[in-house]
């Protein structure tokens, strides 16, 4: 057998150190590379003078942009220069996890037209959804990290969010007031509308205001029941009831039309116990208890508004249908769903950095049950 000699052994330490080297230049070539594609859509942006979320929308041909020609112009010259290839064929995948049951969104058409929504803009932004998930469980928030991204909508556990937050890559939170903070968020302003609506009444001296809906139920992500949520309406509502030393008055029903009339049945009946205890203002949580209550009370005799103003939520079309027609809230789905997918967007693309947080304001449209003005 024979014995490596000296310079076979020196031969053998320089070629592993050159193998080394060429690793290592070769890795550091990677990174780099990523670096430089990482940030051409900001280099474009800084470049052509406008923002990389703009950037972005021209690229992936955003039809909601509303830009000058010029500008389009300059940007698509810069994308040029810079040989920055645009992928039109590929597709960030994400997953839309829902915090309510499938059943509860076919009876409340507030979340049902924003899930729609939220589906129309993903397609319009390439975004592919692979699948919408109702009332996630551990396991299923713990596979998250397997998509581009993740659609978080409704009313989750604080604890829960965390737990997205670190198993997703990028994710938007959508109509939730849960405080976790560092998150991108977006959504209506029901707080400040609740307070115009109780100001509203009480201007006008209507002191006996009564809060009527369907409770929603909060889930953990082990999807387990925590118990009712306390809608950040009703949570406003109380709030406001104990600055004025008002009495609560609540009733908890379900969602439909059938549930507003059933809650007009209770009020009545509490009526001609205690003519007192009957309320002349109500805030109804969406627009079908609203229609139920208008309906029922009116064919018992109770005139809207003269006796019971009303305002609803939803801005559906039974709050025209008929006389009285009803004062609701118009929030608008189509612009929470487009401003929180392009949000999600912007995060993959890497357009956006940091925390973001967007209101789409609702607005109060005055009809018969509370009008605007008071003759």
């Amino acid at each position: 057998m024979s014995t490596p000699t000296k310079n076979s052994k020196t031969g053998n330490f320089w070629l592993g150190r050159l193998i080394f080297q060429f690793l290592t230049a070769w890795i550091r070539s990677l990174y780099f590379l990523g670096e430089i594609l990482m940030s051409t859509i900001r280099e474009i942006a800084k470049i052509a003078g406008v923002s990389p979320s703009l950037v972005s929308r021209i690229i992936n041909n955003d039809p909601s942009l509303r830009v000058s020609d010029q500008t389009r112009r300059t940007v698509k010259q810069v994308i040029s220069q810079t040989n920055y290839v645009v992928k039109h064929g590929s597709r960030n995948e994400i997953i839309i996890l829902m915090a309510i049951s499938q059943q509860r969104q076919s009876q409340d058409l507030y979340f049902s037209n924003l899930h729609n929504d939220i589906l129309y803009h993903c397609k319009n932004n390439n975004l592919k959804v692979l699948k919408t998930i109702w009332l996630p469980d551990k396991d299923q928030i713990a596979n998250l990290d397997k998509v581009s991204g993740v659609m978080v909508v409704g009313p989750f556990t604080a604890s829960t969010i965390v737990k997205i937050k670190q198993v997703a890559r990028s994710f938007v939170l959508v109509d939730d007031n849960t405080s976790v903070p560092n998150i991108n968020q977006v959504k209506s302003n029901f707080d400040t509308i609740t307070n115009t609506i109780l100001n509203g009444f009480w201007h006008r001296s209507r002191e006996k205001i009564a809060f009527i809906g369907g409770s929603i139920i909060r889930i953990s992500g082990a999807g387990k029941n925590w118990g009712n949520l306390i809608d950040i309406r009703l949570a406003t509502y109380y709030e406001w009831i104990r600055k004025h030393s008002f009495a609560p008055d609540i009733l908890n029903v379900g969602l439909t039309i059938a549930d507003g009339q059933k809650a007009a049945t209770q009020l009545l009946a509490r009526k001609k116990e205690n003519p007192y205890a009957f309320p002349n203002a109500i805030v109804a949580l969406n627009d079908m208890i609203a229609r139920g209550l208008v309906d029922e009370l009116t064919e018992s005799g109770i005139r809207i508004p003269e006796d019971v103003s009303l305002v609803g939520f939803d801005d559906l079309s039974i709050t025209r249908i008929r006389k009285p027609t009803i004062t609701s809230v118009n929030i608008p789905t189509n612009g929470i769903a487009n401003a929180a997918v392009r949000l999600l967007r912007d995060q993959l693309n890497k357009s956006i950095f940091g925390n973001n947080i967007i209101t789409v304001p609702g607005k109060l449209i005055y009809r018969d049950s509370f009008p605007e003005k008071v003759n």
